[in-house]
């Protein structure tokens, strides 16, 4: 008997440190919704009309655990704020191969005529309703927590 409680705290102290153990996370999230999952390289794209030019603009993003990371650019019109240094078409839009840094935080401002998407993998995880900050986040954080979506 006194054999299988000590096999038990054994066992119950490596969960703990299994759930405790901090590893690199992805948050997105705003005032309604979280997404959070564990990092490898994980693609993100942002999928949002242009507010003053009314077009549509695809960012792809990547995320690892040295941070976020701008890959490419697609949009299907010029003007205010648009690259107009062009590399190429593709499905018809411009498209601006990025190699651009973010650091392990961005926000983003949207609202609702914008109807952003925010897509990992091929999954929509967020698509903000009202006019709000999404925040992007790279950090550290808990098993335990990651697993309950709430680092």
């Amino acid at each position: 008997m006194r054999f299988l409680r000590r096999l038990f705290f054994l066992f119950a102290v490596l969960i703990i440190g299994v759930a405790l153990i901090p590893l690199s996370s992805l948050s997105i999230y705003d005032d309604d919704s979280h997404y959070n999952a564990l990092l490898g390289d994980v693609r993100v794209t942002v999928e949002y009309n242009h507010s003053v030019e009314h077009s549509e603009v695809i960012e792809i993003l990547e995320a690892n655990s040295s941070g976020i990371y701008v890959r490419k650019m697609l949009w299907s019109d010029f003007g205010a704020g648009l690259p107009e240094d062009i590399q190429g078409m593709e499905n018809g839009y411009y498209y601006k191969d990025v190699d651009q840094y973010l650091g392990k935080g961005f926000d983003y401002w949207f609202i609702p005529f914008n109807r952003a998407r925010i897509i990992v993998g091929n999954r929509t995880v967020l698509a903000p309703k009202h006019a709000e900050l999404v925040k992007f986040r790279v950090k550290k954080c808990p098993l335990i927590l990651i697993a309950l979506r709430r680092c």
